[in-house]
């Protein structure tokens, strides 16, 4: 089954203008699961970042890294999240989670 994932401009423009979220499209519904950034380090030297949001512990998973441009972050964002997914425990407990913290907000 393939991985319906989509990227979208963060609302949080002010902290910078290549921030994305990864959204996975889930049943007629929508959950934010990571992000893809520009990230800034000393001497205005910058790199992208991929992040897995780990709302549930993650151990054997990788769940973040850095890729040469945002098309490779998403590369590795989706392999990353594939490995993760096909385990459908980890799936079903990730979503629960993530559904919990937006009702709760």
């Amino acid at each position: 089954m393939p991985i319906d994932l989509d990227l979208r401009k963060s609302s949080q423009e002010q902290l910078g203008p290549e921030i994305y979220r990864v959204i996975l499209k889930d049943d007629d519904d929508e959950v934010e699961i990571g992000s893809i950034s520009v990230q800034h380090s000393a001497g205005a030297a910058y790199y992208w970042k991929w992040a897995i949001d780990t709302v549930i512990p993650m151990r054997g998973h990788q769940t973040q890294g850095r890729g040469g441009d945002r098309a490779d972050c998403m590369r590795k964002f989706r392999e990353a999240w594939a490995r993760f997914a096909a385990d459908e425990a980890n799936l079903t407990m990730f979503l629960a989670e993530k559904r919990r913290a937006r009702r709760a907000r």
